[in-house]
């Protein structure tokens, strides 16, 4: 990893990537390029042969899911500790999400749970590389062989994290990337989904791309040329699919800031670790463990209050008072988001308009996830998206006086 101490908020090159795009104009069928350069550049730098550029990290996963033929009443095992966008994925599907707890330790999906949550229905995995931390993907693997399901590695959260050598999202059947503003590598917003599979791959550029039937999996083929669709015999459509690619002008911001993601990346360890060398001084506060044989990115730097006399808000409010720029508390448990609890409700009310949960829908409540369940209320996430070291050093620095405050 790069050794970095100061790098600008957008990359320098974003500007000449845009100004290619906005002087080619935008066209119905035809680009500069960027596009295609973009998922290619991606795909390879993370093990993978075929990338597409959508329009944000909920759609990468929704449309991972269609092209692995995912649909109504299939079940999806996803973690109890992720944002909203994992379980949602496999609702827009018509799917089960199956959340299931996470390892103690790690906070990462726990493989037994996995184990013990796979039954006849269950046709996907979606193991989440939390805070900058990967799951432990070869039992995943393992398991997924053995039960024919596919892996979608959600990578939100992790950019050029690694596992036992091996970096994030080249390891399962599909990877999921976010570009969303608060991730390593941003455009504002958007995504990338990347395979190695080609039938897969297709399937999925049309499951992006309203199922135009002649689309492919090559770089930046997402548009069916004029020539052949504006042919009135021509039938376009042959499979179901959404509009979600992601505009050129933001893969151009993408792709510069692609290029400079190991200098992103660097920074983010090195803000996290000023928090860890604060940290290691501190009997009560318990981060986040990273295995032997991880790489953690830290998108966030991520620890448990151990100890029961200190309230988080009063933890925060003395972070903020000495001049702290705050911490985020941890999502709550998927499975105790007020929408699970809507849609158990509304299906025993109404089980005629959800006839492919009926019978298949977990109840969604609080001891489904006892171990998650029990942290999430104390976990603290610290940010590490700084561009200057100075500024990460001085954070660390109010925050080892916040906890002589206490």
């Amino acid at each position: 990893m790069a050794t970095v101490t100061k790098i600008p908020r957008v990359a320098p090159k974003a500007y000449d990537y845009v100004k290619e795009v906005l002087d080619f104009g935008f066209h119905n069928a035809n680009s500069v390029g960027i596009t295609a350069r973009l998922e290619q550049e991606f795909a390879q730098r993370f093990g993978q042969v075929y990338g597409q550029a959508l329009c944000n990290g909920t759609a990468t996963m929704q449309t991972a899911l269609l092209a692995a033929g995912v649909g109504v009443g299939d079940e999806i095992i996803v973690p109890t500790f992720t944002v909203f966008s994992t379980p949602a994925v496999a609702l827009q599907c018509n799917a089960v999400p199956i959340i299931v707890d996470v390892d103690p330790e790690t906070w990462t999906i726990s493989v037994d749970e996995i184990r013990k949550h796979i039954t006849p229905r269950t046709k996907a995995i979606i193991p989440v590389a939390i805070c900058g931390l990967m799951a432990d993907m070869d039992p995943i693997m393992e398991l997924a062989a053995e039960h024919d399901l596919v892996v979608i590695e959600d990578n939100a959260q992790c950019f050029l994290g690694s596992y036992h050598g091996r970096v994030a999202g080249s390891i399962g059947d599909f990877a999921s990337f976010s570009f969303q503003s608060s991730k390593t590598v941003t455009c504002g917003d958007g995504g990338m989904l990347l395979c190695r599979d080609l039938e897969l791959a297709t399937k999925a550029r049309k499951a992006a791309t309203l199922g135009f039937k002649d689309l492919s999996a090559k770089p930046g083929h997402n548009a069916v040329s004029e020539e052949k669709r504006c042919q009135p015999d021509y039938q376009r459509h042959d499979s179901l699919g959404w509009n979600q690619r992601l505009p050129e002008v933001a893969c151009a911001v993408a792709l510069a800031e692609m290029e400079r993601g190991e200098d992103l990346t660097a920074m983010r360890i090195l803000s996290a670790m000023a928090f860890a060398e604060v940290i290691q001084n501190c009997d009560w506060l318990v981060p986040q463990k990273t295995p032997d044989g991880y790489v953690n990115t830290y998108w966030n730097y991520a620890a448990r209050i151990t100890r029961d006399d200190i309230v988080w808000a009063d933890f925060l409010r003395k972070f903020k008072e000495l001049g702290g720029d705050g911490f985020y508390g941890s999502y709550q448990p998927a499975h105790l988001e007020p929408i699970f609890a809507k849609l158990n409700q509304a299906v025993d009310i109404a089980p005629e308009r959800y006839p492919h949960f009926v019978g298949k829908l977990p109840k969604y409540q609080r001891g489904m996830c006892p171990v998650w369940e029990e942290i999430q209320p104390r976990i603290i996430m610290l940010k590490t998206n700084y561009y200057d070291a100075d500024d990460a050093y001085r954070q660390a620095e109010i925050f080892a006086q916040t906890i002589k405050a206490f």
